[in-house]
């Protein structure tokens, strides 16, 4: 790293700040809908090589955050970064639930002086990142907690439900399951191809802390009840499905090298193989529902473990530590969940996207331990 980049880095340090709900409103915060942390078992975690990024959730025990809703007015609201700004341009931090170093976010975006108004009462539903994991995870619970408040549920009130990407019709398969007639879905341009950014100021924010820790999939459970239950097939559940998913053909690699060899294996134990992009959202619930055992790479398609029932789940990393959002998500379900890593060097210019190799003798070990498959 350059002197210079250093000293870019500092600076920013320097300017950007971020401040707690707790901190800004003080004895003025008014709490609602409370969810009390809950709490599960997590000794394993400890013998469990985590991601340097997660390790401060690695314990004896692992529990829920509090969350609540609560109404903030006079707030900006930054499209490109998707976090909501005090008057003096302090990042909320309840606003967002992931990990993005201060020198990443731009300057000019969140001191800009091109302001727009947005009157009345809001809510917001992006992140920057809006994949599967962090629709089903992040977003989808906080906002079902926000659509709980009395603001909403009273019909006369006019609520804007603010965001600025594409709704795309993934997310929008589960967000209209929550959608009451008195929201009216706004998107406001992210600044991407404008000459100056632009930030909203929003009169009165409903803003919900997030249900979950960043890197755990673990939401509590009469939430994850109340909220997942509205997509369950009708009907019992098979339990007869061995489910590999592969991710030959996923944008942002993480592939199997040798995925035939891997197949051909798992062949053996009455795996069936499933490309999660060609299914549609219905097929990958009636999919996991009746799922019995899965093996997957690293990858959001196994937030599908959702909508099933004490099933079995080997995760497949390409590096040796263990991203744990899917260990937490198995945990609170009452899965049983095994993991396999990897030997590769983390190469920061892919992240955690590199292709790589299973071992398939350690595979079949795994596949063959008392109490897991047999």
């Amino acid at each position: 790293m350059s002197l210079l980049t250093k000293v870019k880095k500092q600076f920013k340090r320097s300017i950007i700040q971020s401040v707690s709900i707790e901190t800004l409103l003080k004895d003025n915060l008014s709490k609602y809908n409370v969810v009390l942390p809950e709490t599960i078992a997590t000794e394993e975690a400890l013998q469990m090589v985590f991601a340097s990024e997660a390790t401060s959730l690695q314990g004896v025990s692992h529990s829920t955050p509090l969350a609540y809703t609560t109404v903030l007015e006079d707030v900006f609201y930054c499209p490109l970064y998707s976090v909501i700004l005090t008057k003096d341009r302090k990042i909320i931090r309840e606003s967002f639930n992931i990990t993005k170093p201060v020198e990443d976010f731009k300057l000019d975006c969140l001191f800009t002086s091109k302001v727009e108004e947005i009157s009345g009462y809001s809510v917001i539903w992006h992140q920057t990142t809006n994949n599967y994991y962090h629709t089903l995870i992040d977003n989808l619970p906080r906002f079902y907690l926000t659509s709980l408040h009395d603001i909403i549920k009273d019909n006369d009130n006019h609520v804007k439900l603010i965001h600025s990407r594409k709704i795309f019709d993934m997310e929008y398969f589960y967000l209209s399951k929550f959608l009451s007639p008195n929201i009216q879905i706004c998107q406001v341009p992210d600044s991407t191809h404008t000459d100056q950014p632009l930030l909203f100021r929003l009169e009165k924010l409903i803003l919900s802390k997030f249900l979950n820790h960043n890197f755990s999939g673990f939401i509590p459970s009469s939430y994850r009840n109340q909220i997942f239950s509205r997509f369950l097939p009708q009907r019992p559940r098979t339990k007869n499905k061995r489910i590999f998913i592969s991710r030959r053909q996923a944008y942002n690699q993480r592939h199997i090298i040798n995925e035939a060899e891997v197949i051909q294996t798992l062949a053996i134990y009455g795996f069936e193989v499933y490309t999660l992009e060609k299914m549609s959202i219905n097929e990958q619930i009636e999919l996991f529902y009746d799922a019995d055992v899965v093996v997957a790479t690293h990858g959001a398609g196994l937030t599908n473990i959702l909508f099933s029932e004490h099933v079995k789940v080997l995760e497949l990393f390409p590096y040796p530590f263990v991203i744990p959002y899917f260990y937490y998500l198995a945990q609170s379900m009452g899965h049983k969940y095994q993991y396999w890593c990897g030997n590769g060097e983390y190469d920061a210019t892919q992240g955690w996207n590199s292709n790589f190799v299973v071992d398939i003798l350690q595979l079949q070990n795994i596949l063959e331990k008392p109490g897991f498959f047999i």
